[in-house]
């Protein structure tokens, strides 16, 4: 847009010149007097159109690119942990073996829970959404994760009652708050008034500020 508003009053100008400079250099030469004021006329009318151009204004069409958003939770949200049935495994995270069980973290989401008891049949049979996991260790009846920065202790001897038994506040600094992990590209700038970032999902973002 900018460079065909600069074209177009490049023309006009150069349009304007040559109409006034032939006619200052013809006036002597010209006989029929009536017709000046015509020239004049059409001369003063290029002169407006290059005014005009000069006002057009300069519109950008916006960077629309392909990047990532974050994902917010309010702080209640974030520490609300519980099992329920199971997910599609979307970003596959760590893996913790416990036969027959498989622990399978959901990048920022939680864990799956697969049972291998017949390895040529695995099936998952729950979920614990931890927001904002990314590593988990087990130890006897008991599942040791991040949460939003914390460190929580859950009794996973019921996997349809887990209980958090303790929690280690702020342990963790929150680089996923930050910018994702793991990723090289543009993405939708932290905004931390909107809540604890416990993952980023694949957005369309117009203009982005924030890329690495």
């Amino acid at each position: 847009m900018e460079a065909t508003s600069t074209l177009l009053s490049a023309l006009l100008a150069y349009q304007h010149y040559r109409c006034t400079t032939l006619l200052f250099l013809n006036l002597p030469k010209t006989k029929n007097m009536s017709k000046i004021p015509a020239i004049l006329l059409a001369c003063s009318g290029l002169l407006l159109l290059l005014v005009w151009s000069a006002c057009i204004p300069e519109t950008e069409e916006p960077n629309t690119v392909s990047g990532l958003q974050p994902v917010y939770v309010t702080p209640a949200e974030a520490h609300h942990i519980y099992a329920g049935p199971p997910r599609d495994i979307v970003k596959l995270g760590k893996i913790y073996t416990k036969p027959p069980l498989i622990y399978l973290n959901e990048s920022g989401m939680g864990v799956h829970v697969v049972d291998n008891s017949n390895p040529s049949n695995p099936h998952r049979i729950a979920f614990i959404n931890i927001p904002g996991n990314q590593d988990i260790a087990i130890k006897n009846n008991y599942l040791y994760a991040d949460n939003a920065g914390d460190l929580v202790t859950l009794d996973i001897s019921n996997l349809e009652n887990v209980v958090e038994v303790n929690r280690i506040a702020n342990l963790y600094p929150l680089t996923q708050s930050a910018y994702p992990l793991d990723y090289n590209g543009y993405f939708e700038c932290v905004d931390s008034t909107k809540g604890i970032i416990v993952g980023w999902i694949p957005a369309t973002l117009e203009d982005p500020k924030c890329f690495r």
